[in-house]
């Protein structure tokens, strides 16, 4: 497995753990415990997203940084095998 996909694996697990964490949290509001994974989870899930978007172009429809043009459609979808980091 490339380092692309596995950065793309990671983001997918922790937006699978976040979204766990979130229904749990519907109804345990006020466990703190679960509120700090939350916060731990969606700091790593935002920096992996950064990094990825970064090293391999825009992840999601809110990504990116661009406000030149609408590049979403430009690149690669992240699930195509034919996925390149810029410059290739």
């Amino acid at each position: 497995m490339n380092d692309q996909k596995k950065l793309h694996r990671m983001i997918q697990n922790y937006a699978f753990a976040l979204q766990e964490t979130v229904l749990y949290l519907d109804t345990h509001p006020h466990c703190r415990q679960a509120l700090q994974y939350y916060r731990k989870i969606r700091d790593k899930l935002l920096e992996a997203t950064r990094m990825y978007e970064e090293h391999y172009g825009q992840l999601t429809v809110t990504g990116g940084t661009s406000c030149d043009s609408w590049r979403w459609v430009e690149e690669a979808w992240p699930w195509e095998p034919e996925c390149r980091q810029k410059g290739d």
